[in-house]
């Protein structure tokens, strides 16, 4: 799981921003959203502006993931990484946070199967000059810390103003990735490459063989399917690239009352049954693969009572009464 950090202060344009990630460069991730109120709204506006499947968004409200909630934050990353496991996560803290803590705090979970991408900030080029005065501390943290600075809500400003400001931004951050030009002018190889930097300035592209790039995999243990019909119509699906461009599928589950073992490969399955029942495993390789179409085909929770479900993102709130931090599961 790769993460972006996309920073800003209070009405910067992060949200705007993202929505016009998942657009340019239609990758599949999660979203994190940090409100510093009881109420989130920039989860409600990413759903209804970004087209399902493409995203899965969770919510943290009340609290600064950078200090008040950290320990949770912490913990929500992971819990992402390992029920999850999206390709990339974006995080979007309120504009209110310390991206310099933020950033430790991820260090500290990174490992393997998470590692920190470079971190974006917004900036508001019209706000710049008040919010440098009255927040000083957080303003040059927010700058200071991040790898790529993007001045917002400029598109009418002359080359002269654009370039005064991004010498200011470079008085607290001199070795930044500034765009002075609106993003939405940006071609497709820009927006790629903010998912591709890692925070070390080293490339996280895939390495190549022979000039191709290696394919990507993708997989899921303890799923079932509701019937035999599922399994099949999935494979179709599969093989009309509905999942992404899947050269290879294969695994074994339970579909209705029956063991079956399926096998996917250059435009082909076979479904054939099993007699020992295994818990299911199933394994998905290719380019572009779509996990989040993926996940919802398949069931990986039971009810007390039997009934499948599936299960739904996690949201994590602090009561106003106890101000104490309560993990709230919704399935």
């Amino acid at each position: 799981m790769k993460i972006l950090v996309i920073s800003g202060f209070l009405g910067a344009g992060k949200t705007t921003f993202i929505k016009a990630l998942a657009k340019h460069t239609g990758r599949e991730f999660a979203i994190l959203e940090n409100e510093y109120g009881s109420v989130g709204v920039d989860g409600d506006s990413l759903k209804d502006n970004i087209p399902p499947g493409k995203v899965n968004i969770w919510e943290m409200a009340e609290g600064c993931i950078c200090c008040s909630m950290k320990g949770d934050f912490a913990a929500s990353v992971l819990t992402i990484a390992n029920t999850v496991d999206p390709e990339y996560l974006v995080i979007e803290p309120t504009g209110v946070g310390m991206l310099s803590s933020i950033i430790q705090s991820l260090k500290e979970i990174e490992y393997e199967r998470i590692s920190l991408l470079a971190p974006v900030t917004i900036v508001d080029g019209y706000s710049y000059e008040r919010y440098r005065q009255e927040f000083t501390e957080l303003y040059r943290d927010q700058i200071a810390e991040a790898h790529t600075v993007i001045i917002s809500k400029m598109e009418q400003a002359g080359d002269q103003e654009r370039a005064l400001l991004e010498k200011k931004l470079r008085e607290w951050n001199p070795h930044a990735r500034i765009l002075t030009a609106h993003y939405t002018q940006m071609e497709q190889d820009w927006w790629n490459s903010l998912l591709e930097k890692g925070y070390d300035g080293q490339s996280l592209k895939c390495e190549k063989a022979g000039g191709q790039e290696l394919p990507d995999t993708f997989s899921m243990s303890g799923v079932f399917l509701e019937s035999p019909e599922k399994l099949f119509l999935m494979m179709e699906r599969i093989i009309f690239g509905e999942f992404g461009d899947i050269c290879r599928a294969k695994g074994h589950l339970k579909a209705g009352n029956q063991i079956f073992q399926f096998d996917v490969a250059d435009g082909r399955y076979s479904v054939t049954g099993m007699e020992k029942e295994q818990a299911g495993k199933v394994v998905f390789i290719g380019r572009d693969i779509r996990r989040q179409e993926i996940r919802r085909c398949f069931y990986t929770i039971k009810n007390p009572d039997g009934a499948s479900r599936r299960a739904k993102p996690l949201r994590v709130r602090e009561s106003a009464a106890h101000r104490e931090k309560i993990p709230v599961i919704t399935c």
